[in-house]
């Protein structure tokens, strides 16, 4: 609904506009002249009429004074009055009179009073004064013979002066008349060439804003002020044309820019994309070719560390499995950071028990912390929630980065881990007694590939990736991180996660104990941890040599109580901290020295254990004492029948040894994901270990079938785990898609398979095996380069512990199913048939890795590099240089590997 239109004020219009405030402006100028003149001129006419009347009053009584001396002289009166009778002939004369010297009068003739507000002429007078009075005088002094003989006195009206004035005034408003008259004229004038351009340059300006009609133009009649202004304005017109022209063209162009941003955008997107997968690519291929070969390089020796070797050769052993494992955690690390910088990197949300991580971490890292003759201890607060949700390994992960960093920047003294709970927030905290940290590095020591001292990373080792991977993993949980260090002291990392209190299962209340307990522990983070945790749990922590030490429990080293070759007290229960392989450990419980043993790293389930016993008072039997286990045992499934599934002949061989040393006996192997299908369907399995890239059917689709074959069979869950060297790309993830259980990891440890082993198998009861007596070798230098001496001396080594048929048996298969491969390859190559020729490289270059043939191997990775990543298809010739050295190689293995070969050995080298 419109609102009424507003009436414009026509008066108001015309004497608001310039015109008529001009108009006003001249009117009102003369006006004022002419008031100011006519009132200059009254003023100065008064002035004129009061010097007018003086003068004329003073002649007339000059007159009468020289008249009247005589009868003055004498006090003739009459003659006197006689003199001034002719005033009667003066109108404007009202008073004359003759005064003798002593002021009395000695004549007189008009008005009988005189006034006393006679203005005296004499003496001046104001103009305002003149104006207000009706009479003026005049008193000159009469003189006879020289001497004075009284005045005479002549009083005059102003009538005239009001005529006087009046004429002026009359004059004035003619002058008025004619001065306003001519004002206007010129006002008319100045509006015709001042105001009538203005207004018509307002009435434009309120058109163009009327009608946004920026067409027209103001008209310009002359080049002053006015005309600039008209010009400017006209100026401005032609710019917002100007720019609505701009405007038009870019709208018409916007659509089309539009398009062509948007595909500029698309295509940069793509090629981002495409880098990034790239890279994503590139990473997962190398980490496969890197991984492979360290696969059989730290398996290898591993089982040659273990063998009944000359100490030299066996710390020759050992340091090739030590710089193996080096290697690999500096591979795992920038894969770690590779995942954490491109974003990919997930967290799972399941139930994690925070003591259990820390048991963890501590038996992960105790034999490198006994190497270095380190002590390493946990304590968990009795606070700390028994269970949580989160991410067990990822939280094991940062423990782990802070514990290796503390064991690799501690020379002497301990490492305490210490968990615990306030405000709703998980604390790790990991303290050392180390280098410590300078306070100027402090701020940068989380930051990627960056150390306290560089030259630190040629001492100790490592990329400086550890700690920026704990730093992003706590900070996608929500967390914070940080550093307390002192230079020269030591330093405390840690790191707190909130936690969501409906997501959290408190741990129960401990139950109070009045006992006394000595702790004689040498290491002063296990001091520390039991200690305090004994402490939380109510007893009283007594020092060795107190009274009351005597009848109170003991927690003592196994080697000081062999050492001391008796009960420490009379009456309490003792515990023996020893580690894995302590002579003293064994000798202290068949001694009777000791009733039960812990084992050294303290775990949180032990100490438990322990500690309840303490409190109860229960003292364990003889026949239920812990025994160590011996150093380096592993676990054995003598009863586990287990199905393997390689395409290649060597990688399966090679599985069946590695699960042999960890008593595995009843072994199936297949070829392909659809025999391992079959073979699952018509047998029972305790475990599958499933390689990925199979021909028939892939490992990931095997494990898929077998999982719907369970489901409409309703049969048990089989453990299926994925045997593969990928750790990034879709390939390291794939094995969870496909619904399998787990992923070992190229390279791994035969620990490591062994651990793998023990999530899913029994092992026998009071059983470990630790390896044999193995003859002793020496190292041979490496030949030609078209075989690997370590990798044959490795499977030479690997035949005396399976039998003397291992290595003929290895070569057999190798001889036939290498030129199956080779004319699969041929076969592609005449295709054309790229993903073909890859496969058929890969699985050549494997089987061949794993016999020693070096040289053929290298060619086959190139090739199956260039048909991957380049879409290249191997040429004839290329395919002929494989066969030609396919030919050498099988010559050369069977000298090596023949009846009657030598049995020079070195590391095995197995790949997958």
């Amino acid at each position: 609904m419109k609102g009424p239109k507003s009436v414009r004020n026509p008066f108001r219009q015309r004497t608001t506009s310039l015109a008529g405030r001009l108009a006003l402006a001249v009117f009102g100028s003369v006006a004022l002249a002419l008031v100011v003149g006519t009132l200059f001129g009254l003023w100065q006419e008064v002035a004129r009429y009061a010097d007018d009347k003086r003068d004329a009053l003073t002649a007339v009584a000059g007159v009468f004074a020289a008249s009247g001396a005589r009868a003055t002289a004498t006090g003739d009166g009459n003659a006197a009055r006689e003199t001034l009778r002719a005033i009667a002939r003066r109108p404007d004369l009202i008073y004359a009179g003759i005064e003798r010297p002593d002021g009395s009068t000695l004549a007189d003739h008009g008005l009988a009073i005189r006034l006393a507000s006679d203005l005296d002429l004499d003496r001046g007078v104001s103009v305002l004064d003149l104006l207000g009075s009706r009479t003026v005088q005049v008193r000159l002094p009469i003189v006879e013979g020289g001497r004075p003989v009284g005045s005479i006195v002549l009083v005059a009206d102003t009538a005239d002066l009001t005529a006087r004035l009046l004429a002026i005034v009359r004059a004035s408003l003619l002058a008025s008349v004619l001065a306003l008259g001519l004002g206007l004229a010129v006002s008319y004038a100045l509006q015709r060439s001042i105001t009538r351009p203005i207004a018509e340059l307002a009435e434009t300006m309120e058109r163009v804003r009327a009608d946004a009609d920026y067409s027209r133009y103001a008209r310009i009649e002359r080049q002053d002020e006015v005309g600039v202004l008209a010009g400017t304005f006209n100026s401005l017109l032609e710019t917002v044309r100007e720019r609505d022209a701009r405007l038009a063209r870019h709208r018409d162009r916007l659509e089309q820019d539009v398009a062509d941003r948007t595909a500029d955008l698309s295509e940069a997107k793509e090629a981002a994309e495409a880098a990034n997968t790239a890279k994503s690519s590139f990473l997962a291929t190398m980490s496969h070719e890197i991984r492979t070969p360290l696969n059989g390089m730290l398996v290898m020796a591993e089982l040659l560390a273990q063998a009944d070797l000359p100490d030299r050769q066996k710390r020759y052993a050992e340091v090739v499995a030590r710089s193996g494992q080096s290697l690999l955690a500096i591979i795992n690390d920038i894969l770690d950071f590779a995942k954490v910088e491109a974003g990919k990197l997930e967290l799972e949300r399941i139930a994690v028990r925070p003591g259990e991580v820390a048991d963890i971490v501590v038996s992960l890292f105790g034999e490198k912390a006994r190497e270095k003759g380190l002590d390493l201890a946990a304590y968990v607060a009795p606070a700390v929630p028994r269970t949580i949700t989160g991410d067990p390994v990822r939280l094991g992960q940062v423990l782990s980065n802070f514990v290796n960093n503390a064991l690799k920047f501690t020379e002497a003294g301990s490492v305490l881990i210490r968990l615990d709970f306030a405000g709703g927030r998980l604390r790790l905290a990991v303290k050392d007694t180390g280098i410590g940290i300078p306070s100027e590095k402090l701020p940068t020591i989380f930051t990627a590939f960056s150390q306290a001292d560089q030259s630190t990373t040629r001492r100790f080792g490592g990329t400086g990736l550890g700690l920026s991977i704990a730093q992003r993993l706590i900070e996608t949980m929500g967390g914070s991180v940080g550093v307390e260090s002192v230079a020269g002291e030591g330093s405390t990392f840690w790191a707190e996660i909130p936690l969501d209190g409906s997501e959290i299962e408190l741990a129960p209340p401990l139950a109070p104990a009045a006992a006394g307990i000595v702790v004689a522990v040498e290491g002063g983070a296990t001091a520390t941890a039991l200690r305090q945790r004994l402490y939380d749990s109510g007893f009283t922590v007594l020092q060795a040599g107190c009274e009351e030490a005597q009848a109170a429990h003991w927690i003592i080293d196994a080697s000081a109580l062999a050492t001391l070759a008796a009960r420490p007290g009379t009456g309490g229960i003792v515990f023996a901290i020893a580690g894995m392989g302590d002579p003293a450990a064994g000798a202290v419980i068949d001694a009777a020295w000791a009733d039960d043993l812990l084992r050294w790293p303290v775990v949180q389930e032990e100490l438990d254990a322990a500690i309840a016993a303490l409190s109860a008072g229960l003292r364990p039997s003889r026949n239920t004492a812990r025994r160590p286990a011996a150093a380096g045992a592993l676990p054995q499934f003598p009863a586990a029948r287990i199905l393997v599934a390689d395409d290649s002949a060597v990688n399966r061989e090679v599985a069946i040894e590695a699960l042999a040393r960890c008593g595995i006996t009843d072994i199936v192997t297949v070829a392909d994901g659809q025999a391992a299908v079959e073979a699952v369907q018509a047998s029972r399995f305790d475990l599958v270990l499933m390689d990925g890239s199979m021909p028939v059917l892939d490992g990931y689709a095997a494990a898929l079938a077998i999982r719907a074959w369970e489901t409409e069979a309703a049969r048990p869950r089989l453990p299926i785990v994925a045997l593969t060297a990928h750790v990034i790309g879709s390939a390291a993830t794939a094995w969870e898609a496909a619904g399998m259980d787990a992923t070992l990891t190229k390279p791994f440890t035969l620990a490591g398979l062994a651990a793998l082993l023990g999530r899913f198998l029994d092992p026998a009861a009071a059983s470990a095996f630790a390896p044999g007596d193995r003859a002793g070798i020496e190292a041979r230098p490496e030949g030609s380069g078209l075989l690997d001496e370590a990798v044959l001396g490795g499977l030479v080594e690997m035949a005396r512990t399976a039998g003397g048929a291992f290595a003929e048996r290895i070569l057999g298969l190798y001889e036939e199913h290498a030129p199956l491969a080779l004319a699969e390859l041929h076969d592609a190559s005449v295709r054309t048939d790229v993903a073909a020729a890859a496969s058929a490289a890969h699985s050549l270059k494997s089987m061949s890795l794993n016999i020693g043939g070096r040289a053929i191997a290298s060619t086959l990775a190139r090739i199956e590099g260039e048909a991957r990543s380049g879409g290249a298809c191997p040429t004839l010739d290329a395919v002929g240089e494989v066969e030609d050295l396919l030919a050498r190689t099988l010559a050369a293995l069977k000298g090596k590997l023949g009846p009657g070969a030598g049995a020079d050995t070195a590391p095995l080298r197995a790949a997958g």
